[in-house]
């Protein structure tokens, strides 16, 4: 096995044009970490040149490394192998674009976040903003691949690879754009040196307004206009501040954008309370078709290339037609839904554990003939589809979740290779895969 310094390499997370990111364990005490090496590519030495890119590394590690909150990524170890340099920071298994399901073409639609988690993730990064500069580092790049979120649902900012602090100046080349196109406030794209911390404000605007729409906000436009976003219009003044193209126009701080999120949050609150309450029982299930009559029990591996058609999900992983599930009350700890013949333990694990512990957790399950039974097991890819609900628009959001207890991603017993396996979120509504050691909820069922 290769290793970078003391740390056995488990993995490549990803690469660029500085170097890669890989899964590493440290070594006894076995913790998954994430460890980014500077290993640039010609063309980037080319332009930037040696020094200037170590300095830009080592300045990244230690700007995180030196920063404490909850909402930024931390640093935790630094070192160099032969000429390059490499920093290890905590190993998190989703962010927030892969969450909302953006790819390489990013003014393609994206999944759409109920507004109470949408609006919370902005919170969080506003805040994590908000330390950023206060110790006078301005960002530069934020976007939702940069937002690493942990499984009790976190925000961690990471990549300050593009990062300024206070008083420096851009020494790139003059023709090198910084930050990413659609999240790049104007005044950045056109000079790096004149963005401040407004320009981090902006990109939070442009991420926050995907996050609700499912769209990158179009130029000129400020508007939720997306009638499936219930009660959009509260936003509406929010985001033309936000996204104002002069940067005086804009929230002077962070925790001014927070503290107007957060009225709009309230505002938005307040009218979904008063839909809900003039509904009374007219409440019912999705009346979307059903799928097969008996989902698929016997777990499988397909591979991520033909999943999405094995399983029967769309472009963004979503079922192409959701169950009416309609889960009933056995008393003590199941529910059953007799269109599908499961029964499910209406509980899942109180915390989010790893591939494997999920199947120590089921095994434990039947050692203990748990409810009266020993055939407990985790659920395939297909019985999961069945407990998911489409994005809530409008009264959906007065829909009472189908398990109460408030789990989001749980684990599938269907393999994508040796090292991950398929998982569901089931707030979302969408398939999508991850590493063994990915920490993800369990949650058993069983043939009724």
């Amino acid at each position: 096995m290769r290793t970078i310094g003391k740390y056995p390499l488990l993995g490549v997370l990803g690469r660029g044009g500085m170097g890669a990111v890989f899964k590493a364990q440290v070594p006894v005490v076995g913790r998954i970490v994430a460890l980014k090496l500077l290993r640039p590519s010609e063309l980037t030495l080319g332009l930037w040149g040696r020094e200037r890119v170590v300095r830009a590394f080592r300045e990244e590690a230690a700007r995180l490394g030196g920063l404490r909150h909850e909402n930024v990524v931390g640093v935790f170890d630094y070192g160099e192998i032969g000429d390059w340099p490499y920093f290890v920071m905590d190993f998190y298994g989703e962010s927030l674009g892969s969450i909302i399901g953006e790819t390489y073409r990013v003014e393609a639609r994206s999944r759409r976040l109920p507004v109470p988690r949408a609006a919370g993730y902005a919170a969080q990064l506003l805040a994590g903003l908000a330390r950023l500069h206060h110790a006078g580092i301005v960002h530069r790049d934020v976007k939702p691949f940069n937002l690493l979120v942990t499984d009790r649902d976190v925000v961690k900012i990471t990549d300050l690879g593009l990062s300024k602090a206070r008083g420096e100046r851009f020494d790139g080349p003059t023709n090198l754009k910084v930050g990413s196109p659609y999240y790049a406030a104007p005044e950045q794209e056109d000079d790096p040196d004149a963005a401040d911390a407004r320009a981090d404000l902006f990109a939070a605007g442009v991420t926050f307004f995907r996050m609700l729409t499912g769209r990158l906000p179009e130029p000129g436009t400020d508007a939720v206009d997306d009638p499936a976003v219930a009660a959009g219009e509260v936003f509406d003044g929010f985001f033309a501040k936000a996204l104002a193209v002069s940067p005086k126009a804009r929230f002077a701080s962070a925790r001014e954008m927070a503290e107007a999120l957060a009225a709009c949050r309230r505002e938005w609150e307040r009218r979904l309370a008063g839909v809900c309450a003039g509904l009374g029982e007219a409440l019912a299930a999705p009346h979307t078709p059903p799928g097969a009559a008996h989902p698929r029990r016997a777990p499988v591996r397909v591979g991520l290339h033909q999943a999405r058609a094995a399983f029967g999900l769309d472009a963004l992983w979503r079922p192409a037609a959701y169950w009416p599930a309609r889960l009933a009350d056995e008393g003590g700890e199941t529910l059953c839904d007799p269109a599908t013949g499961l029964c499910w333990l209406r509980e899942a694990t109180p915390y989010a554990v790893t591939w494997q512990e999920a199947r120590a957790y089921v095994e434990a399950l039947n050692a203990a003939s748990h409810g009266g039974h020993a055939d407990w097991r985790l659920p395939t890819v297909a019985e999961l589809v069945t407990l998911l609900r489409p994005e809530p628009t409008g009264e959906g959001y007065c829909q009472p979740a189908s398990l109460t207890q408030p789990v989001r991603r749980v684990w599938s017993a269907d393999t994508a290779n040796y090292a991950s396996a398929y998982t569901a979120d089931v707030e979302l509504g969408y398939v999508t895969r991850a590493d063994f050691c990915c920490p993800v909820a369990a949650r058993a069922v069983r043939a009724a």
